[in-house]
């Protein structure tokens, strides 16, 4: 017995030095090679830790390694940036980050893994960027946990640039006006062919300009003011050769009042933010009978000019949405019949007549391609897209060659 005793204790004790040794071993073996190596870049320069703490897994949990250095004033100096926006990138191993921009004022932004790249510059001058990263994901259990700290200082002296999707456009388009830099204001463009509203970029401001089908041709001078900037950009407008059709005269139906009173407030309100994404898509699968911008004539006079894309739509056919957005108006109108409006934002509204039946709901947020009513026989369908009162060609931006798609993912 006292030998099967000691036999044991012995067994006990050699497994113990294998494993003592074997975790000796692998602390020794165990370096900073070990830490996360992808590293953090602001500006694409890669920032140097000045403070880091971290816990490096030996041997499960019951062996760690503590590797720390305590974090200090030292600011690594970035430069200048003259003509980009720096962005801050965080390798995969980062699970949580603290960003915090300090201005030349003094004033101070936060902001997380998520936002790290949304502030905005409203002044030139010294910034200082501290970054924490940290990595506290036990995936897989042998991974370090812990933090780097990084301080760099740069200086922002961008100037603002003004930029045209086209300096020359055809009645009936679009043109995007880009508007970057170091911003001290919110846009706003003086010019005499249409409202425009301006939505926020990760480099500035966009906005969109309606060239309706009957806009002067020529130079048109715009002014644009964003806080202490002004500054005229000129657009010209190139005629566009629209065909003649002829259509019977309309009987008088009454009800111009109400369709005043319904559609022309939509004109000047809309959603800030842009709902739309990539070319819009046609309402209906019938062939156009009557293009945008088409002088229409009741016997040899001319009577108005297509502000829209006329559907030969089936009775009974499913109409859908052409582009996402909000149904800020869904109903019967004297004048048009069934009725949709959809919101894709920034002043830009899809205006859908003639339907049959009405199934979109006021309020309601609709995708591209859902169903928002069924064509009839009563009423052609009419597709008309607006920039707040100024109508433009949909075809264009159903082809995807509209400023609508200019730079969409700023």
């Amino acid at each position: 017995m006292r030998k099967l005793l000691l036999w044991l204790v012995m067994v006990v004790l050699m497994v113990a030095l294998i494993l003592g040794g074997t975790a000796a071993f692998l602390y020794s073996r165990t370096g900073e090679d070990a830490l996360p190596q992808e590293p953090v870049t602001f500006g694409e320069t890669t920032l140097e830790p000045n403070g880091w703490d971290w816990v490096v897994p030996v041997l499960g949990d019951s062996v760690s390694k503590n590797y720390q250095s305590p974090t200090n004033l030292t600011v690594q100096k970035l430069g200048t940036f003259t003509d980009t926006l720096p962005q801050l990138v965080l390798p995969e191993w980062v699970t949580r980050a603290e960003v915090t921009i300090t201005a030349p004022d003094g004033t101070t932004w936060q902001a997380g893994v998520e936002d790290c790249n949304t502030y905005t510059y409203t002044q030139n001058g010294a910034y200082e960027i501290t970054v924490t990263a940290y990595h506290q994901e036990n995936e897989p259990p042998a991974d370090p946990q812990g933090w780097y700290a990084y301080r760099a200082g740069y200086t922002m002296q961008l100037t603002p640039t003004v930029t045209l999707s086209t300096e020359r456009a055809a009645q009936g388009s679009v043109v995007a006006i880009m508007l970057s830099g170091i911003l001290d204001g919110e846009p706003s463009l003086d010019t005499d062919l249409g409202d425009v509203w301006f939505r926020k970029t990760t480099s500035g401001y966009m906005g969109y300009i309606p060239v309706t089908y009957n806009a002067e041709s020529g130079d048109h001078t715009m002014t644009l003011t964003c806080g202490s900037l002004t500054q005229q950009i000129t657009l010209s407008v190139s005629k566009t050769e629209y065909g003649n059709a002829s259509v019977e005269a309309e009987e008088e139906s009454g009800g111009a009042e109400e369709y005043r009173n319904a559609i022309w407030p939509l004109y000047t309100t809309s959603e800030s933010e842009k709902l739309w994404s990539g070319a819009f898509q046609r309402p209906s699968a019938g062939e156009v009978s009557m293009g945008y911008g088409v002088v229409q004539m009741v016997d040899g006079q001319r009577s108005g000019q297509s502000t829209g894309l006329t559907y030969a739509a089936q009775p009974g056919e499913t109409i859908t949405a052409p582009q996402s957005g909000k149904v800020v108006f869904a109903g019967m109108l004297t004048l048009t019949g069934g009725t949709v409006v959809i919101d894709h934002g920034c002043g830009v509204k899809s205006y859908l007549y003639g339907l049959q039946t009405v199934t979109a709901q006021q309020g309601q947020t609709i995708a591209t391609g859902d169903a928002v009513g069924t064509a009839g026989e009563e009423h052609d369908l009419i597709y008309e897209l607006r920039i707040g009162s100024k109508s433009v060609d949909p075809d264009k931006a159903i082809l995807g060659s509209s400023g609508l798609q200019y730079r969409e993912s700023e």
